[in-house]
């Protein structure tokens, strides 16, 4: 990956730039349900011990009551030899006790190319209602 392409490059090494990077998915999250008329809350907590947690595992999580679907997105530095994106389906219980819901969880080094992928991955899965086979799909190189 060229260098120049990634965004929030230290993100996990500056808490400041870390803030940023994850408004840039809340901000995402917030275009999406305008347009496609949804809310969302966050399901995981990212406040440990008292402290808010910097690692990018998760930097920002969804759940779409209304649509049972849910979205994680883990983000990881960036790697010399390229960028990296990777998705999956997982099936989550947010509730014990409650129907588990299907989550989508995208690991991704964040570079102007991988953040349109990843926009456009979770657009699929929470307003065009991608399954399996579409996300399986999306998510080959």
């Amino acid at each position: 990956m060229n260098m120049e392409e990634v965004l929030y490059a230290n993100f996990l090494s500056d808490k400041r730039v870390y803030n940023l990077a994850q408004s840039n998915w809340k901000r995402l999250f917030e275009r999406l349900a305008e347009k496609h008329c949804f809310t969302f809350v966050p399901y995981i907590n990212q406040i440990q011990n008292g402290r808010k947690e910097y690692d990018g595992n998760p930097i920002f999580s969804a759940y779409v009551a209304s649509l049972g679907r849910a979205v994680r997105i883990i983000q990881a530095e960036p790697e010399e030899d390229g960028s990296f994106f990777s998705a999956w389906l997982d099936t989550i219980e947010l509730q014990e006790g409650r129907t588990p819901v299907q989550e989508l969880v995208i690991d991704i080094a964040l570079s102007r190319e991988s953040k349109n992928r990843a926009e456009r991955l979770v657009e699929g899965w929470l307003a065009e209602g991608w399954g399996e086979k579409e996300i399986a799909n999306f998510s080959m190189p």
